[in-house]
Parts: structure tokens; sequence; C-alpha cells
């Protein structure tokens, strides 16, 4: 569904995109005093936070401090056993915010950053047009 004109908002900068990068380039326009709205059609954070670099090293982190305490003279003998697999995804899924955006948007909203869910694409001139993504 596109958004209607009854839905057309003016803002200083409409960033496409709300991964981090696009998390920090709202944040700057608002400290700067401009009016921002970000558009996103999955999760407020991007790729990173939910399915490549947050989780992986959620993952990979237990297993390197194991190694590196195995290397350790007093630590070696603690860290013989196998990793809790369980707990390891557990904290990989508290690490990913069990894959809700909550926390950012709460942010987005404090600062006073509109976010519209969908698809953007430029549609003209200075013109933003939004396709929600169901």
């Amino acid at each position: 569904m596109t958004h209607t004109v009854e839905d057309e908002q003016v803002h200083d900068v409409v960033v496409l995109g709300a991964g981090p990068v696009g998390e920090n380039v709202v944040d700057r326009v608002r400290a700067a005093g401009l009016s921002a709205a970000i558009v996103e059609s999955e999760l407020i954070g991007g790729e990173c936070s939910y399915w490549a670099c947050m989780p992986s090293k959620a993952l990979l982190r237990p297993g390197i401090a194991r190694s590196d305490a195995r290397a350790l003279p007093g630590l070696r003998e603690a860290a013989g056993g196998p990793l809790e697999a369980a707990a390891v995804l557990a904290h990989r899924n508290e690490v990913v915010g069990d894959w809700k955006d909550d926390g950012q948007l709460d942010w987005l909203d404090s600062i006073g950053v509109r976010v519209l869910r969908g698809h953007g694409r430029l549609a003209g001139p200075r013109r933003v047009e939004v396709v929600s993504p169901e």
C-alpha cells in the first residue's frame, strides 16, 4: 500500500534504510536541529544488529573466551568442559533483542524521528514514496 496524499509530511531529511549508517545520519540531523524521517522495511538496526555482526560475535565470543582461558595458568583447569550450547544461543537471542526492535524505536521516538515502515524510493525532486511491506 502506498501512503496517500493525506499521509504526506515534510521533513528536512528522509533517510532510506535504518541500519547503523541510517541511524547515525538521523541522529546527527536531529542534533543539528533539522527534522528527520527514516524508512525501513525490516528491523531498525539493520542486518548487522540482527543477522550478521552482533549475533555472529555473540556466538563466536564464548569459544574464543574459553580458548583464551585454557591458555592461562590458573584458569586452564576451570575451562576444560564443553560450551553449553543452550546458554550460548540464549545469550545470542538476548544480544539481538529476540529480533524485536523496540529499543531502537523508543530511541528514535525520543529524538523526534518519524519511522516509516516500508520500502522507500525517490519519486521526484525532494519527494520520497513509501510502500508498506504487506
